[in-house]
This record gives structure tokens, sequence and C-alpha cells, in this order.
């Protein structure tokens, strides 16, 4: 290519992250050539509206699509060849081979620059009956459209969803809005694998509270034709029959890297690429969900290991195009963060979760905090659940959770940010934050959680999590700092109850050489009687999360009322 000729840019995928290089090479370069390939015959879409397009709050699914190819002409110059999809790549002639996919016929495009946007789609199960008429992924506009038809047209009832993590719940938002009768059908023990068991058993229980039927470690032996008006039967290997209109698989990705790897180009769970997005032929580049990035989060923990893919398509695709225009701007690494909601909660995350980091060999610190989502004297305030995930000696954030019913996307927000600009819990402590009663607690959850992680990390605070209280339910005295009328409708069997108030009274009748466990409500008053106990020569813990956690999170240990003990 001569200095005076433009360069010639290929990117294939109208999503996000294709989209975004197209747009971002034509903001750096007026004179380059730029066409844009989609299978679909629509672009520049936006998949995360679609259940609010379903459930009628954004009025047509035009809406969701940002741009027409026309349109992208007209504003842009941007060459976009759509119900056009890439078969081959020829990798030392500069060209590939594309085909339309209405007509057939197939053709050569040569390019200086491509970028590969495929994303991924889900895993579909070897299951006999799978391809029937009645199954269908909800994961593209094509979807949506083609789902919305035939529950029109059949008089769906009642819908399978096949799944159990975030792309199940957005799948039950989807549905939930036609009234149907839903079940979640998972092959694992519990729904939402990115988040802390306990948390993951809130959300189920905000599921089946809604009457969704959830099946877990259920595996499906195959989707046959059902009778009268049942639209099919979903037989599992325990020999139930789960009965269902119309099934939806909402499984984990896979990326789409068939043509990258045919091609030769270096791939393992996706395409691999440098911090530029280059794969390993350097005129080539991939992003988005087909891209294997680095994590940012074990990186700086320098740990090997590897993750399901989750990658921000408009960001990678954005520093591909400024890699072509000569701007070098390395990728830092991926983290997980997304928010979804379940019903009346919504549950979002960012880096990771406890359990996540001992499975991968890393034993953090962890607290966990209740927090009214507004000031208590504010109508309809309720709890927020909040936790994060710390190094034990330098606080360093590692992860967070937050399961509540209002501004969860501020707080996921703000830790996001602290966790990937290497910020601790004691900088979450003095974080300066917006307050207004109708929005917010005077003490922001994000400072709360970090006042308690600081406490931790001081000394001045020693917890025991509802898990390793099951495992040292025999060991240790119980105290219940509730008031006596609380105490009776339900407390943890063998606990003594000694409300706040009355505790530095009552503290010769607590045996000194027995450790404690002391909780309360949601763990504030619990800390209380915590500072109070061991600053007069007592061994404690306080329970994390108190007895609220306890109970939503699925524990084991049973409370019961005063009358049953």
């Amino acid at each position: 290519m001569s200095q005076e000729e433009p360069i010639k840019i290929i990117i294939v995928g109208g999503a996000a992250g294709g989209m975004s290089s197209a747009l971002r090479a034509r903001r750096l370069s007026e004179k380059a050539s730029i066409i844009l390939i989609e299978k679909h015959n629509y672009t520049s879409y936006a998949n995360s509206g679609m259940p609010s397009s379903v459930g009628g709050v954004i009025e047509t699914d035009t809406f969701l699509i940002h741009q027409s190819p026309a349109g992208l002409k007209d504003r842009f110059d941007l060459d976009v060849r759509d119900c056009t999809e890439i078969t081959s790549i020829w990798k030392e002639q500069h060209k590939i081979l594309v085909r339309r996919v209405d007509t057939n016929d197939s053709y050569i495009l040569p390019y200086d620059k491509l970028i590969l946007a495929q994303g991924a789609s889900f895993a579909i199960p070897q299951i006999q009956g799978i391809e029937s008429e009645n199954v269908f992924s909800l994961q593209m506009m094509l979807d949506l459209q083609r789902i919305k038809d035939y529950t029109a047209k059949n008089h769906c009832r009642s819908a399978a969803i096949l799944g159990g993590g975030y792309f199940a719940l957005k799948a039950v938002e989807s549905l939930s809005y036609f009234g149907l009768r839903l079940s979640i059908i998972h092959t694992e023990g519990r729904m939402c694998q990115d988040f802390d068991p306990d948390f993951a058993n809130i959300v189920q229980t905000e599921l089946i509270r809604h009457e969704v039927q959830v099946h877990l470690n259920a595996n499906i032996l195959n989707i046959g034709a059902g009778v009268l008006e049942d639209g099919c039967i979903v037989t599992l290997a325990n020999e139930s029959n789960i009965s269902a209109d119309i099934v939806i698989i909402a499984t984990s990705l896979t990326p789409r890297k068939d043509i990258a790897e045919s091609s030769g180009l270096l791939c393992n769970n996706g395409v691999i690429v440098n911090e530029f997005m280059q794969t390993s032929d350097p005129d080539i580049y991939a992003v988005g969900a087909l891209a294997e990035t680095s994590n940012y989060l074990l990186a700086a923990l320098q740990i090997q290991h590897t993750l399901p893919l989750n990658s921000p398509a408009r960001q990678q695709g954005r520093l591909a195009s400024d890699h072509i225009m000569k701007r070098a701007v390395p990728y830092r690494g991926r983290i997980v963060t997304y928010s979804c909601k379940c019903f009346k909660l919504t549950v979002a995350i960012t880096g990771f979760s406890g359990e996540k980091l001992r499975e991968i060999g890393y034993f953090p610190n962890a607290v966990t905090a209740q927090i009214p989502e507004h000031a208590g004297y504010y109508p309809a305030s309720q709890q927020t659940t909040l936790r994060v995930a710390f190094q034990p000696a330098s606080g360093r954030l590692l992860g967070a959770q937050i399961i509540g019913r209002s501004a969860i996307d501020k707080s996921i927000d703000v830790l996001s940010t602290a966790l990937q600009f290497g910020r601790s819990v004691f900088d979450l402590e003095n974080l300066e934050l917006s307050y207004a009663p109708q929005y917010g607690s005077a003490k922001d959850p994000v400072n709360v959680i970090g006042m308690i992680g600081s406490d931790l990390l001081h000394g001045d605070l020693h917890i025991i999590s509802p898990k390793e209280l099951e495992s040292h339910f025999e060991e240790v005295q119980i105290l219940d700092v509730r008031s006596a009328e609380d105490f009776a409708k339900g407390h943890i069997p063998s606990a003594r109850n000694y409300p706040l108030d009355m505790l530095r009274k009552s503290l010769a009748d607590i045996d000194k050489r027995c450790a404690i466990v002391v909780y309360s409500r949601v763990g504030y008053h619990g800390y209380l009687a915590y500072r109070t106990l061991v600053q007069s020569g007592y061994q404690a813990a306080n329970l994390d999360g108190g007895l609220k956690l306890l109970v939503e999170g699925g524990s084991g240990i049973k409370l019961v009322s005063s009358g049953s003990d």
C-alpha cells in the first residue's frame, strides 16, 4: 500500500465491538476505506435492550436499532454489507471470502487491516429435540422477533429456560412480561455461579417467590412433543417432566472462532490477542467475546488461570482502531462487571467473588454489610446487602457483590472504578460521595463496607461467616443481642438473649473461658456488642451479615422460636 492510497479496513460483525471499531476508525481517518460485514439484515443494535422491548417498556423493536446501513453510509461513509458472512481468511494474500446469505453468491474482498468481531453464541446442548421449532436462543434481534411471533401465534403459556447465570436471568426478565409460567433448568447445583453461594441463594429465593420453578443439578434427556395443550415435554435424567410451550437456550457462551481457527490464527478458548487486540497475525485484530484477553485482577495477583470470556467489546473495538491509526493504547485487561434485574431485586458484581478466588487458589478477606437503601425515615427503605473481597494485608479490592432494590448501579460502579484503579478498603472508607435521603443513606454503602474492612485489617473486628459458624457450632457460646420480642420469634439454636442495651449489666453471667459468637439482625448491633465484649476481656466474633444473611443465604442452621428450644 502506498502512502497515497487510503487504508482498507474490513470489520466483521455489526454489533458493539464491530460498530465501535468502525466509528472510531472513521473519526480518526476521513480517507480510510471501511467495509462492515454483518450476517444479519440489521446493524448497530442494542442487545441489552431486548428484555424491555419484549415487555413493552420500549414501544417497538426498531428503537433498539441505532442506525440503518443507509444511515451509516450517509453519516459515516461506511460501506455496510448486511446479509453477508465471512467464510474464509487468506492471511498471506490479505483477502477474505464472503458470501451473501440471501443469494448464496460469494466474492473476495482485499484488506490492509481486518477486525474480527463475530462475538459468541450460546453453547447448544447435545439434547434430542434441541432443533425443534419451539426451541430458541435469546441473544440477537432476530431471536427476539422469532420468539415474539411464535409466542403470539401459538398462544404460549409456559417457557423453560436452559441455564442458570446472567443470560438465564435476562431471559426470565424478558419472558416474565408475557405472563408465562417459567421454569429454569440448570445443570449446576445452584444459580449464579459468579456470586458467592449465599448471594446466589437470595436470587434463587426471589425467583421462587415469583413462582419460577428452579430445577438444579438437572440433566436433560430430551425435548419431545407434549400431549393435549402442552407444547413440549422436557424430560430430565431424574425422570421428571417439565411442560413448556417454548424452550429458551440461555447457557454459557462459545466464541465464534471457527473461521479464525481454520485460517491459522492462534486460538485457545477464544482468539488469542495481545494488549493492542492484535491476533497472531499483526494485520488481523479480534475484539469482544471472540477475543481471549488477560484478566486485570489475575495479572495483578500474578495468578495463571483461564476464566470464561467476558470482554467489553466497545472499549476493545475502539482500541483496535486506535492501534491501526498509529495511536497505540494498550488494553489493561478485563474484569467482570455487570448488573441484572431479577423481578424486584437488582444483582450486581465486579471482579471476583470470594468463592471464585478460593477456587483459583487465592484466599482473600471478605466482609458483608446490610445497609438501608436510603435514609430510614424516608418511606419504603429496605436493606441492601453488599460484600467486598480484598487482599488480607494491603486491603486492595478484589471483588464486590450487591443485592438490593435501588441504587445498586451507583454502588457497583463506584466499587468497579476503585477496583480498576487498585484502591483498597481504606480508600473506600474515606470516599466523598453524594447524599440525599431519597437516594441513599447518610453513610453510603461503599463507605460502610470500607469501614468494616478497615476495622477487620486494623484488628478492631473479628467476624465469622454463617458457614464457619455451622462448622464450629458446638464450640462457642452464641449471644443474640436483639430485643426479647425478636428473639422469641426466631433465633439460632442454643443462643442466649442479651439485648444490646442490657449487655454491660449482664457481663458477669457470660463465661469468659468460652469463645463467643454475637449476632444481631443485620450485623451492626452485633458489632457494637462485639466491641463491648472484647474490651471487657472476652474472646468474641461478630456474625458477618447478621441473622438476616444467615437465613436468606440458605444456611444449614435453622432458627427456632422460644417455645421450641
